[in-house]
């Protein structure tokens, strides 16, 4: 059986912590050091959809959004998803460094806020997660903006928005960030975070044309909802566990969007019994990933010396620090 996982991390939390991810994972399935680490220049998701769409066919603009926003079945698809941020500042630039969540308290005030505000330019629309809002605006817009995994820890002139209405989004971002200004003082909203400082657009674009990736794609988390409400092929709603005793499966894709998520140690068992054959991980890291590639004959060469998880460790810091 050959597995692929994706820990698609699709807002960005577990980017800025990989150690304490790849810590937990080693601990949970400590087979896994002697597979083969690597740092990847490319975001899981971007890895993920090279995967799943048709590379004969030109890329669907803003795939990651626009499967997100499949699973809510609006008869329009909006224009935007709108996300909370914590941009660094510098004296000179700033980067994106986080996308932040909110308490539900503060997304249902900044929501009517926003809704006040904004009357007149776009109608906003709450998502369940209560995550990030979708944007449908009152006229036609001619501009791209980038998701923010494709964004994390680069200078602003990097991931500006593109094209004809690009100063109207930065207008909008400019007001909005005075909104949060006013709202972080009110009083009622006790539980502001204070790393919150600005919102962040990013572009709906058009569900990619797909191709067969595997006999059985399964998983879990709002990104694997998007994926089979958009009628992936093969897609079946499994858990970790489930799939993994699929024996008659040769290969398999499965798809999370957190690493705490899944089921490490059922993935620790079927490693250990031989059940498969290879496997390929996707971990997010930085604003890069990290693909860990075992094959089962690497447990029988006894003279490869198994790395410590510090020595790991250091070899990716090492590996990701020269990248920079």
């Amino acid at each position: 059986m050959i597995q692929q996982i994706y820990i698609t991390d699709y807002l960005s939390d577990a980017a800025a912590q990989p150690v304490e991810m790849i810590q937990s994972l080693i601990a949970q399935c400590p087979v896994l050091l002697k597979a083969q680490w690597k740092v990847s220049p490319l975001p899981p998701l971007k890895t993920l959809f090279d995967v799943l769409t048709e590379a004969r066919r030109a890329q669907a603009s803003a795939p990651v959004s626009a499967v997100l926003s499949a699973r809510q079945h609006w008869p329009v698809r909006p224009a935007f998803c709108l996300l909370p941020v914590h941009l660094g500042m510098r004296r000179d630039t700033f980067s994106l460094q986080a996308v932040v969540p909110l308490a539900a308290e503060v997304y249902a005030a900044l929501t009517t806020r926003l809704q006040t505000h904004f009357s007149d330019d776009f109608v906003i629309q709450q998502d369940v997660s209560q995550r990030f809002w979708w944007i449908q605006p009152l006229r036609d817009m001619q501009v791209q903006c980038a998701w923010p995994q494709d964004c994390l820890y680069q200078q602003a002139f990097q991931w500006q928005p593109q094209g004809p209405d690009a100063a109207v989004i930065r207008q909008w971002t400019n007001e909005m960030q005075m909104l949060l200004h006013q709202a972080a003082h009110a009083p009622e909203l006790s539980a502001w975070p204070t790393e919150l400082n600005s919102l962040w657009f990013a572009s709906v674009g058009d569900i990619p044309a797909w191709q067969p990736a595997a006999a059985l794609i399964a998983g879990q988390g709002e990104v694997f909802a998007g994926l089979e409400a958009c009628a992936l092929p093969a897609i079946r709603p499994l858990a970790l566990a489930a799939m993994l005793a699929e024996a008659r499966t040769q290969q398999a894709v499965w798809i999370a969007d957190a690493w705490q998520t899944c089921d490490w140690p059922a993935l620790s068992d079927a490693l250990q019994a031989g059940r498969i054959s290879a496997l390929k991980l996707v971990l997010p890291f930085a604003e890069r990933s990290v693909e860990v590639h075992y094959k089962k004959q690497l447990r029988w060469q006894f003279w490869r010396k198994t790395p410590t998880l510090e020595t790991l460790l250091q070899q990716l810091e090492a590996t990701l620090m020269k990248a920079s």
